[in-house]
């Protein structure tokens, strides 16, 4: 059900923001296209080899040291988020690309800054009207609540940079603009299909389930970067919308 509630009422809301801040955003234009949309496959698995790495290490070692604090927590999303950069950043500097190639950019910051902003708060608000119907509840706000924000913030922008800034780009680039966001988005469902594997105790189907979720978000997010071509936006939201179903109990 939150699968076809995010997309019904994100893509519109995005579009709807977008239209009232007049964003205009050229596509960003990235040379030897070809080459570099296929780095950006290469970039997706080395970062899912990362990612599925140490997240085996967490769930068989970590864990089993009982290093289960909130504040460890954050420090290992914080050793994973730079993990799983590591990939980015060397294609950037092997290809020669510029930060503004992953949609790091000054341009329209005002702009940018509202569009993540407005389009983040009110579907929040729009989550929370929902919430009843959805079996959600409000958890309220804790210590625990405030520094899964400050988690949600690191992977957020993180992910944003690999699968929107870096992947997305390049595969728009190379495919258009339809085919580039629906493959990212993809790969970002597959990305998440093994976190939530460890997550919920090798449980698949809670893990597919997990993925179907974030394929959805992916779509909102994927549409958000084209329509800003800034990487702002999109990490508001994200962080935004997965605080906020937790915020309400509607995340998996």
């Amino acid at each position: 059900m939150t699968f076809v509630v995010v997309v019904a009422i994100g893509v519109p809301l995005v579009y709807a923001v977008s239209k009232l801040l007049k964003l205009h955003s050229q596509p960003i234009d990235i040379a030897e296209k070809r080459k570099e949309a296929t780095s950006s496959l290469i970039v997706f698995a080395v970062v899912f080899i990362i990612a599925f790495a140490i997240l085996a290490v967490y769930a068989y070692v970590w864990v089993r040291q009982n290093l289960e604090e909130d504040m460890i927590y954050v420090l290992r999303d914080v050793i994973w988020t730079a993990s799983i950069l590591v990939p980015v950043v060397s294609a950037l500097k092997r290809n020669r690309q510029s930060l503004g190639s992953i949609g790091i950019s000054r341009k329209s910051l005002g702009k940018n800054l509202a569009f993540g902003f407005i389009a983040s708060l009110l579907f929040v608000a729009i989550l929370s009207l929902l919430a009843p119907s959805l079996d959600g509840s409000y958890a309220g706000f804790s210590l625990p609540m405030s520094l899964s924000l400050i988690s949600l913030i690191i992977v957020g922008v993180a992910e944003e940079l690999i699968f929107r800034g870096y992947i997305q780009t390049r595969l728009v680039a190379y495919r258009g603009a339809v085919v580039g966001v629906a493959i990212s988005t993809l790969l970002f469902a597959l990305f998440n299909f093994p976190l939530g594997y460890f997550c919920y105790s090798g449980d698949i189907l809670a893990a597919f389930l997990y993925a179907i979720w974030r394929f959805s978000t992916g779509i909102v997010l994927g549409y958000m970067y084209h329509r800003s071509q800034n990487i702002l936006p999109s990490s508001i939201f994200h962080t935004l919308l997965v605080w906020g179903a937790l915020l309400w109990t509607l995340y998996f």
